[in-house]
C-alpha cells in the first residue's frame, strides 16, 4: 500500500505546522499527542544541491537508489528509534514516482502515517509558489535548473511579496562540491573524469584550480576531458573513449550536430 497523497494546499499546510510537532510534548503546553513530522526528500544528491524544502532531511548518498532511511541501524538515520504510529512522514520528489516506490518500502518496515506530495515540487511550485522551498529546481534536461518563478501561475499581490522575500535566499542555498563556497549560480558540471562523470555544483575557482574535476584524485586521473568554459556542455562519453577530439579538445563540428 503506497502514501497517501497530499495536493499542494494540503502539503504546505502541513509545512507550517512541522515547527509545532517537532517540539516534544513536553515543551509545548497542552500538547499530550508526541507527534512529530519528518520531512523526507528521496531525490538524488545533485538535486537536493540547488534546491529543497526547508527543514527537509536526506540520507548523505549520492543517488536516489542508495537511499536508506529506515533500512539501516547507523545513528544517522533519522527514522531509527521513532514511533511508527506517531510519525507523520511527508516524502517528496520531483514528480511523485521515487515516492511510489519509497513509501512502499517503508509500509512494508511498519511505518504507518505515509504521505507524498501529489504531482511533486514541479506541481506544488506551479500551484503554491516557493513557500517553503529553498533555491531552484533541479530539471532533467539541457537547462538542469530553474528558479521557482519558472513554474508559477499567477499569483496575488500577498503571494509575489512573499515570493520577493524568499529571492535573497534562493539564490544563496547552493554550494560548491569541492571546497564548500557558496555558488550563486546555480548550475551543474560533470567532472572532467571520464570515469567519475559526478554532476555537481563548482565554484569558478575550483572549476579552473582543478581543471574540471571534482577533487585533486580524479585530476590526476589518466582519461581527463578538457575543460570547457562557462557552462557549456561535454559531448557524448564515448566521443572522449573512442579518441575522436581534435587537438584543441573538441571536436570540430560538435556545436553543429547539437551536443551541447
Amino acid at each position: 500500500m503506497r502514501a497517501t497523497p497530499l495536493t499542494p494546499s494540503k502539503w504546505k499546510e502541513r509545512l507550517k505546522a512541522k515547527a509545532c510537532l517537532d517540539v516534544p510534548s513536553s515543551e509545548t503546553p497542552g500538547d499530550t499527542s508526541g507527534r512529530r513530522l519528518l520531512l523526507l526528500d528521496v531525490r538524488n544528491g545533485y538535486e537536493w544541491d540547488v534546491g529543497h524544502f526547508e527543514g527537509a532531511e536526506r540520507p548523505n548518498v549520492d543517488c536516489f537508489r542508495s537511499t536508506s532511511f529506515g533500512l539501516s541501524e547507523e545513528m544517522s538515520d533519522p527514522l531509527n528509534g521513532l514511533d511508527k504510529e506517531k510519525t507523520d512522514i511527508l516524502m517528496y520528489c520531483t514528480g511523485g514516482i521515487r515516492c511510489d516506490v519509497y513509501s512502499t518500502i517503508l509500509r512494508k518496515k511498519g511505518f504507518r502515517n505515509l504521505y507524498t506530495l501529489e504531482g511533486g515540487v514541479s506541481n506544488y511550485l506551479k500551484a503554491e509558489g516557493p513557500a517553503g522551498w529553498v533555491g531552484n529546481l533541479f530539471v532533467f534536461d539541457g537547462r538542469l535548473s530553474l528558479p521557482p518563478a519558472t513554474f508559477r501561475r499567477q499569483l496575488s499581490q500577498e503571494e509575489e511579496a512573499a515570493g520577493a522575500a524568499a529571492v535573497e535566499k534562493e539564490r544563496w542555498v547552493g554550494r560548491c562540491y569541492s571546497c564548500g563556497s557558496e555558488v550563486v549560480e546555480l548550475r551543474h558540471r560533470n567532472c572532467a573524469n571520464i570515469d567519475c562523470n559526478r554532476l555537481y555544483l563548482c565554484c569558478g575557482w575550483c572549476a579552473e584550480e582543478l581543471a574540471g574535476c571534482c577533487c585533486s584524485d580524479c585530476k590526476a586521473a589518466p582519461r581527463l576531458r578538457p575543460l570547457l568554459p562557462g557552462h557549456q556542455r561535454y559531448l557524448k562519453w564515448h566521443v572522449y573513449r573512442d579518441g575522436l577530439l581534435t587537438a584543441h579538445g573538441e571536436d570540430d563540428d560538435a556545436a553543429d550536430r547539437g551536443f551541447y
